[in-house]
């Protein structure tokens, strides 16, 4: 950013100088801020994208779970694993809210979930 560009721009929550060409500024960051959209998809098919990750989960949680007997209580890869498997059948129990915002964020920590238990039993498997 050049000087003369940082010497007009305030800092984040310090006002513009007054005058019309500060509102106008205002205006159109509002602007830009409403014209901004997060696109979701279709409710079906993050109901459908929900149902299939679990479908996946149930039997990764039951490979971690024969992992994370090979360690014994106390060591930090048995805790580790333990709250990583708490965390997936908690994933696979809940529900996917009530509307299709709360549907998508479900939809995510499914994923990731979903995402940490392979990686839990690919690095037991290379291990």
């Amino acid at each position: 950013m050049d000087a003369t560009r940082a010497d007009q721009q305030p800092l984040p929550g310090q006002l513009r100088p007054s005058g019309t060409d500060g509102i106008d500024q205002i205006q159109a960051d509002i602007a830009a801020a409403l014209r901004s959209t997060i696109v979701l998809p279709p409710y079906d098919e993050v109901l459908r994208l929900i149902d299939t990750l679990k479908g996946h989960l149930g039997p990764l949680i039951e490979q971690a779970e024969e992992h994370v007997q090979e360690h014994r209580p106390g060591e930090v890869a048995w805790y580790r694993e333990h709250a990583q498997i708490d965390n997936a059948q908690f994933q696979l129990r809940a529900g996917p809210g009530d509307g299709l915002v709360s549907a998508a964020r479900r939809l995510q920590s499914l994923a990731r979930s979903v995402q940490q238990m392979l990686r839990q039993i690919h690095h037991e498997q290379g291990a």
